[in-house]
């Protein structure tokens, strides 16, 4: 078994309204809480290139992959790095949360185009390899996350396997989902992820608005086919730190663990923390705190 460390963190896209809180005064300290954690594989929400470029910055011992939401490349991204000591990107794309995944486009009712970034990554001292997708759910839209979870479901069986494919000719990669998904354990779009995705009533427990539209999964899957996934959280031998993962920067927002890693079989989980560090302002770098899940594949 190799052990790997996977943090996952919604920076909070650069908005100059946000005064004292405005991302040029908190970018120093989000690159010292990921340097201090030392995670393997870093993967962040929300940045707008000039934060990309800051993170890749501040993070010199990582390569980063990933794109911006919009058709040129532009806009929020998902980025993933890794640590290029220990790993290497072996390949890697992004896809958009929508009825057409392989065009830049949105869906399902979505406020923003919504994507998913993978990466393939490869220990370099072992044969040990994995998938980390990394994701944001609409905020708005609940028909969006149900429909975004059920597309990453149909996905999954592609991106476990080693030659991307799915063809079934490929090895069989441990898979490790994380981002920021906009609702809470429990909710539809969780129990989509997790398997557990039968009839759902009422209130979904969802960051956003609800609505009844129903829809179907682009390419008529089944949330079923993808690998069994298990929240890490719920798996861990060692929990630690607190049970929100949203901040309004000076306070922490009860109840509202909107951030998750789930995992496939074959990926041991031993410990998920939800990082409470503040600045050296004592506020918090970001409006979500970041999680870290210690894993061994």
């Amino acid at each position: 078994m190799t052990a790997i460390r996977v943090l996952s963190y919604n920076v909070r896209y650069a908005n100059r309204g946000d005064h004292h809180d405005a991302w040029h005064d908190r970018r120093d300290a989000v690159g010292r809480l990921v340097r201090f954690h030392r995670p393997d594989v870093a993967a962040f929400q929300e940045p707008v290139p000039e934060q990309r470029r800051d993170l890749r910055d501040r993070l010199p011992a990582y390569e980063f992959v990933g794109r911006g939401r919009e058709a040129d490349g532009e806009g929020e991204g998902c980025p993933i790095g890794v640590r290029s000591d220990r790993w290497e990107i072996v390949d890697s794309d992004t896809f958009w949360l929508s009825e057409t995944p392989e065009t830049p486009s949105t869906g399902w009712g979505a406020t923003h185009p919504r994507i998913a970034t993978w990466a393939r990554v490869r220990a370099r001292d072992g044969d040990a390899a994995l998938r980390v997708v990394n994701t944001h759910f609409d905020h708005v839209s609940a028909r969006a996350r149900r429909e975004s979870a059920r597309l990453l479901r149909e996905r999954l069986p592609t991106l476990a396997t080693s030659d991307g494919a799915g063809s079934g000719n490929g090895e069989r990669l441990p898979v490790v989902l994380v981002g920021d998904l906009n609702c809470t354990p429990g909710s539809e779009p969780h129990r989509i992820l997790v398997g557990d995705d039968g009839e759902i009533g009422g209130n979904d427990g969802e960051t956003g608005g609800n609505d009844a539209e129903n829809g179907g999964v682009a390419g008529g899957g089944s949330p079923g086919d993808g690998p069994e996934l298990r929240d890490a959280a719920a798996a861990a031998d060692l929990r630690h730190g607190p049970e929100t993962s949203l901040t309004d920067f000076a306070r922490l927002i009860d109840g509202r663990r909107i951030d998750h890693a789930l995992v496939s079989p074959g990926v041991s989980v031993e410990a998920f923390a939800t990082l409470a560090d503040r600045d050296d302002r004592g506020r918090y770098p970001s409006d979500h705190l970041p999680i870290l899940a210690r894993l061994s594949v």
